[in-house]
């Protein structure tokens, strides 16, 4: 009971120093006098939430630039929303409304080539948001955002039951903002979603520039990856707005890229994050945009898009408004798909190092690894090691959710172990990242991994905590003389041999020798990284295995043409070969 008062503690304390932080950035924003964040809308979700315990001096300077304070939510929102404030026109296309002008300091450029009366600006939003709608809510199954049409009174609702967009000229620096407004039908619940009762959606309206001027990219550009990070908000607002913002934020980035893949405006976060892989994936402000990486890992190894959509039916299973429910709700998904979030946390770990797209980096990869604008994870340590030393690696602030690296330079086997000095050996994995002279890898997980260097271009390591409850994590690796022949050369447990036939239409067959008596599982994986059946679950004594696969799903039936993945894993290894099945 201690450890959760202090937890509670420490909450509400950070509640409160992100207000005042909030409360700063929008005044600034909204008053023309920005300051170098670009990001707006994690600032209004913060005031909306807890706008009502601010000072009276913090609220009067609020109501200055246009907050309302009558309402459960705190928002720009009453009898007139502020954004809509000198815009005369709009122009529905699909779910949305766009609100603009041609006149003031908010026009839009009112060049008009079709001479529909519709400027050629607006037409090219509504294009962009109404692709950005079908992938999201038709491709990716999502729930649109909830009405606001449940509004009672004068209270400004935008005219219609169109999803508001406002178009207007913006302080310098920001590219859009999604503002929550109020709790759905007055209640948290989102009328869209027939099976689910949400306890926390909230109502949003959008604000877009009129103008990209001056911005990085071209103005399309520009529109595209806004709109979809920004509307992707209004989403999750209606599953779960107390949802942590890391997630959201995170995963907003994400589906920029989902949805713009040759854009890539997301690179720009990449390396500040790949410098400090020892901050936790959830750590606030700048450093959450840069975890997008963590969900594209998911999406490309862990079941796709339906994983990270999943998440969010998981959120709203949970109250995250007493709670935070983020990594349950991450962990739920992921299980659907028979993986977890620590299988994630530590497969993007291995992945990140690896920084490839090359088949051989195999359930490590990225698609687009050789184009992003890094190598790879800032190095804790390099050892040099020498026969007949004893090297001790100290870690240094290695929060929960993060990774440290270190490099091993030897001619000789060396034996690694790892020392957890604040907690439980559970707390921590220990990856050994192994280059193969002929570009492959293998990896081991093991607290305890002996490594011999014969046929390795490179071995680094990688520390994850991947504990739920604490803080930063102090261990210890010991890095001593090791044996040869094993571990690096030798799996610790099983040696597979080549599936046969490959490619195969019937019936491919396989065996695993095991090493020592252990508990394996079998698999097979699809390209998404979705495991398709599971062959084999349990003890397998010493000596031969024969296995075989026969083109089937765990319901039955029979799985498309494509490549496949037999995967065996065991207690501290795994390993991964290829098959393709032809109808």
């Amino acid at each position: 009971m201690k450890q959760l008062i202090v937890t509670l503690s420490l909450i509400t304390s950070s509640w409160a120093g992100h207000t005042q932080q909030s409360v700063a950035a929008v005044i600034s924003a909204f008053s023309d006098h920005p300051t170098q964040d670009r990001h707006l809308t994690p600032h209004l979700l913060e005031i909306a939430k807890h706008g009502h315990e601010l000072n009276a001096i913090e609220r009067t300077q609020l109501e200055a630039v246009g907050f309302n304070f009558d309402y459960s939510l705190v928002s720009r929102s009453a009898a007139l929303r502020s954004e809509a404030v000198g815009l005369d026109k709009y122009y529905d296309n699909g779910i949305f409304r766009f609100h603009f002008t041609t006149t003031g300091i908010n026009a839009v450029n009112t060049a008009d080539d079709n001479n529909d009366g519709i400027p050629n600006y607006i037409d090219s939003v509504a294009v962009v948001f109404n692709v950005i709608s079908n992938g999201i809510h038709k491709t990716q199954e999502y729930l649109m955002p909830p009405s606001d049409g449940f509004y009672s009174g004068n209270r400004d609702k935008g005219g219609s039951d169109h999803y508001d967009v406002y178009i207007r000229n913006l302080s310098s620096r920001y590219y859009g903002y999604t503002q929550p407004e109020e709790f759905a039908q007055g209640k948290g619940d989102n009328e869209r979603s027939k099976t689910v009762v949400e306890k926390n959606a909230f109502t949003s309206y959008m604000v877009m520039r009129n103008n990209y001027k001056n911005f990085p990219l071209s103005e399309l550009k520009n529109i595209k990856v806004t709109a979809a990070h920004e509307y992707f908000h209004a989403i999750q607002f209606g599953y779960d707005g107390w949802e942590m913002p890391w997630l959201l934020e995170a995963s907003a980035v994400w589906m920029e890229e989902e949805m713009y893949d040759d854009i890539n405006d997301c690179y720009q976060y990449m390396a500040d994050w790949f410098k400090q892989p020892e901050r936790s994936l959830d750590e606030d402000g700048y450093h959450w945009y840069g975890s997008f990486i963590f969900f594209e890992y998911i999406a490309q190894h862990m079941g796709g898009t339906e994983t990270i959509r999943r998440l969010f039916d998981e959120s709203v299973q949970s109250n995250s408004r007493e709670r935070d429910g983020s990594h349950a709700a991450i962990n739920a998904s992921l299980k659907q798909q028979g993986f977890s979030f620590q299988q994630a946390l530590n497969g993007m770990s291995i992945a990140n190092k690896i920084m490839s797209s090359l088949p051989t980096a195999e359930n490590y990869s990225y698609d687009e690894a050789e184009s992003y604008p890094v190598d790879g994870p800032a190095i804790l340590k390099k050892v040099n090691f020498q026969t007949g030393n004893r090297d001790t690696v100290f870690s240094t602030k290695l929060s929960r959710f993060a990774s440290q690296y270190v490099q091993i330079i030897t001619q000789k086997p060396v034996q690694v172990d790892l020392i957890n000095t604040s907690g439980p050996m559970s707390d921590l994995q220990l990856n050994a990242i192994l280059k193969k002279n002929d570009n492959s890898y293998l990896v081991i997980s093991s607290p305890s991994i002996n490594i011999d260097p014969v046929e390795l271009k490179s071995i680094h390591l990688s520390v994850v905590s991947h504990d739920t409850v604490g803080g930063d994590w102090n261990y210890q690796l010991a890095i001593q003389d090791g044996k040869s022949g094993t571990d690096a050369n030798v799996p610790v447990e099983f040696t597979i041999g080549n599936p046969y036939p490959n490619p195969f239409n019937g019936n491919v067959q396989f065996s695993i020798y095991m090493l020592k008596e252990s508990s394996v599982s079998i698999d097979v994986i699809d390209l998404s990284g979705k495991r398709a059946k599971q062959l084999y679950k349990g003890n397998l004594s010493t000596g031969n295995h024969n296995f075989n696969w026969h083109g089937k799903d765990s319901s039955g039936n029979q799985v498309a043409s494509g490549v496949y993945y037999i995967k065996v894993s065991g207690k501290s290894s795994e390993d991964w070969r290829p098959v393709t099945f032809l109808k």
